[in-house]
């Protein structure tokens, strides 16, 4: 029996153990606030089989778990990740949730 993916517009922060098959259709490194010449962070947006797309962050302390495993037009299966509110100035889908990738997030 094969995997059951869900697509972006299914997710929700009450919906656990979900697995989202996905294109990785930008990917860009903000700097870090307190050492400008540091990444910050790993910015994503996230593109399904149904043309819906949603961020997705990797905070600093994940940076070198996932820095190359993330790769701009690669195409992955997602587990194990948080989602929340998309909050903030700015907003680089309209989905009203990102996804946050967490120590056991798994990206295959």
């Amino acid at each position: 029996m094969g995997q059951e993916y869900k697509f972006i517009e299914e997710i929700t922060p009450l919906k656990e153990n979900i697995t989202i098959k996905i294109r990785i259709i930008r990917l860009w490194k903000p700097s870090s606030f307190d050492i400008p010449n540091e990444d910050g962070s790993i910015e994503k947006v996230f593109l399904d089989e149904e043309g819906s797309k949603t961020q997705a962050s990797v905070k600093k302390t994940l940076l070198k778990r996932f820095a190359n495993l993330l790769e701009e037009g690669q195409l992955s299966i997602i587990t194990k990740f948080g989602v929340d509110q998309s909050t903030g100035n700015y907003k680089p889908t309209q989905h009203p949730y990102k996804i946050n990738f967490f120590f056991t997030t798994s990206v295959q």
